[in-house]
């Protein structure tokens, strides 16, 4: 397993931001110094959005890891102090749907597999024989059925179906999950079975003997991301903090103008 990833960088006179920071009202530093860092770790959000928009991690048949990536501040008021977190929304925890009418929901929170991409898994194997009972297009009816009304509206129109007693043999198959497909025959008549839609929407393999599955590698798309970006991060970081303290003493400025006018104008209504 990778080792887990730290993140390390140094800011140049950093005691001397943070001492400029401690004298602003504790409020108003936490909102400035979440601004700051929100502004430096955009190059991190975007290292991580294009890690797994087809950059190193392909879109998947939900889009559900892209989907995922934020960049998020928070603000701490009591102790004045701002932070900003890049990485995968907590999995879980808002709404979703249905991907493509399985188990596989789709959604902004739906990241589950992130841990895997970064880290890999071990090998996987389907070991347990497919004996449940299923269902299939009754073959007599469909053929009669295409004959009379060609092979598009057979399929659309076609529902009666019969029961086959036992599958047999060991199955992986995206069913149950993604949702339905249509099976069918590849060209060139090897016998193989391909899937409508196809993979990676959907995907379909039966065989006499136990499936490997095989073991995911280490994508590492936050690793890889911080490594590409953390050079342009690290040197707007301290840029960005000093703005953040201008723009924090620009706004008591405006607010402290803002009420002596307030105030000359309450004085001249009201003369004694």
């Amino acid at each position: 397993m990778t080792a887990p990833l730290r993140i390390r960088f140094a800011v140049p006179n950093f005691k001397g931001i943070a001492d400029e920071y401690r004298k602003l009202p504790k409020s108003l530093s936490a909102i400035t110094q979440g601004a700051a860092l929100k502004r430096a770790m955009q190059p991190a959000f975007s290292a991580l959005k294009g890690q797994v928009s087809g950059g190193n991690v392909k879109v998947g048949p939900t889009g559900n890891l892209r989907r995922s990536v934020k960049l998020i501040t928070k603000r701490y008021p009591n102790t004045g102090t701002g932070v900003c977190v890049v990485g995968f929304q907590k999995a879980g925890t808002g709404k979703s749907k249905s991907a493509g009418g399985g188990k596989v929901k789709k959604g902004s929170d739906r990241a589950f597999h992130q841990f895997w991409l970064e880290f890999g898994t071990k090998e996987r194997h389907v070991s347990k024989q497919a004996t449940t009972p299923y269902v299939r297009r009754n073959r007599t009816t469909f053929k009669a059925m295409k004959k009379a009304l060609g092979k598009k509206q057979a399929e659309e129109l076609s529902d009666k179906t019969q029961k086959v007693k036992r599958q047999g043999g060991y199955i992986a198959s995206s069913f149950n999950s993604l949702g339905p497909f249509r099976l069918k025959a590849s060209k060139g008549g090897t016998g193989r079975v391909g899937t409508t839609p196809g993979y990676p929407k959907a995907f379909f393999r039966k065989s006499t003997t136990p499936i490997n599955l095989g073991a995911m590698h280490p994508f590492q798309p936050v690793r890889r991301a911080w490594m590409q970006s953390k050079d342009a991060v690290s040197g707007s970081m301290e840029k960005e903090l000093r703005v953040g303290i201008l723009n924090a003493y620009k706004q008591m400025a405006d607010h402290a103008r803002k009420r002596a006018e307030a105030l000359a104008k309450a004085e001249a209504g009201f003369p004694f």
